[in-house]
C-alpha cells in the first residue's frame, strides 16, 4: 500500500493510509458509505495494530450530523 489512497464509488467514500509520520506507522483506513435504502450516512474506522491485526469501529450520522461535518470541514478548508 502506498502512504495515501482516495477511492471515490457511487456510495463509497474510502481513504486509506499507512506510516504517517504523525501516526503509529500502522495502516489505517476511514470510510463513508450513503446507504441508498436508509437517510443514513455510515462511517467505519478501521486501525491497525503492530501485529496486524484490525479493529473497526463504526458510527452512524443523520442528516443534521452530516451537515455540521460539512461545515465543520469547510471552514478547515478555507483556513489551510
Amino acid at each position: 500500500m502506498t502512504k495515501h489512497q482516495r477511492r471515490v464509488h457511487t456510495h463509497w467514500l474510502n481513504i486509506r493510509y499507512a506510516g504517517e509520520d504523525e501516526d503509529d506507522g500502522c495502516a489505517n483506513e476511514l470510510s463513508f458509505y450513503a446507504q441508498p435504502t436508509t437517510n443514513r450516512l455510515q462511517l467505519l474506522l478501521t486501525n491497525v495494530d503492530f501485529q496486524k491485526q484490525g479493529h473497526d469501529n463504526t458510527f452512524s450520522l443523520d442528516r443534521d450530523d452530516a451537515q455540521a461535518l460539512a461545515k465543520f470541514l469547510t471552514s478547515w478548508l478555507k483556513e489551510n
